[in-house]
């Protein structure tokens, strides 16, 4: 049995394997306890797949943001500070989600190569913060700007897939993904990077992936100003023909819109 009053996350390699063992192990217990529990035979099993991996997500997102929020808010480390118990355990947690998200989107062929080099370049920079004792501060920084539109950003995704893409379901998800990740990232990841460059104690490697972290998200940002252009002049044609989307089905006179059968899909997680 595992207990953390009795473990030592900073200096103690040992320790920090045996948390990372027992929360990967948690980890893809949740994945198969979803995979039992939850049935969508309706669907294609490349679908059923994402979306119970998609759950497990959710359900790392919506931890580690509250750890991390707590960490930021009420321990308010500075940026050079040593990593704290909190910091440590935090980073851990979240390091074994993304190894366990890693290997299952592998086995059920949901990766592509965003997924691996994001996935990688996350893990590596947790791992050498963990280590090294320092660079924890910025990593749970990121973590927090990352995580707080997680929720909204799989739902969106789920509800895409299940045939739902054109109601006001899919759009309150889409809208709450972008205004959060757009005022989070927008602001605190430039922040973060600024303050995590000057210090000399954090690693290199947690410098680069958090200036990755803010590439991904000005990249990300442009993406979806141009997916809300798009969709003003698609709400336009709706207006225009009076045709509304409902709330929890699809209103069959999409149909008539010219870019129905036009649409791609957009590349912003």
């Amino acid at each position: 049995m595992l207990n953390l009053d009795n473990i030592d996350l900073v200096n103690s390699t040992s320790s920090q394997m045996k948390v990372f063992c027992y929360s990967f192990f948690i980890w893809t217990s949740i994945f198969a306890i979803i995979n039992q529990k939850v049935h969508l035979k309706k669907h294609p099993k490349k679908v059923q797949d994402d979306i119970k991996n998609r759950i497990v997500s959710i359900i790392h997102g919506s931890l580690t943001f509250w750890a991390a929020a707590y960490i930021v808010l009420v321990e308010q480390p500075g940026f050079g500070a040593v990593n704290s118990q909190t910091m440590q355990f935090t980073m851990i947690i979240s390091a074994s989600y993304f190894v366990y998200d890693f290997l299952a989107c592998l086995y059920y062929d949901l990766a592509d190569m965003s997924l691996v080099s994001h996935h990688s370049l996350a893990i590596c920079g947790y791992a050498v913060a963990t280590l090294s004792k320092f660079g924890a501060p910025s990593s749970i920084w990121g973590l927090m700007s990352a995580e707080v539109s997680n929720f909204p950003m799989h739902m969106r995704v789920i509800f895409r897939q299940v045939g739902l893409r054109h109601t006001k379901l899919y759009e309150a998800c889409e809208w709450a993904y972008f205004a959060l990740y757009i005022i989070f990232r927008g602001s605190l990841v430039p922040y973060m990077v600024w303050n995590t460059w000057p210090e000399s104690d954090v690693p290199l490697l947690v410098k680069i992936t958090a200036t990755g972290l803010f590439l991904q998200s000005v990249y990300f940002i442009f993406e979806m100003k141009k997916i809300l252009t798009r969709q003003y002049f698609q709400y336009q044609e709706r207006k225009k023909k009076n045709i509304h989307h409902f709330w929890f089905s699809v209103n069959q006179r999409v149909q008539e819109l010219s870019y129905i059968n036009n649409q791609k899909k957009d590349k912003v997680f």
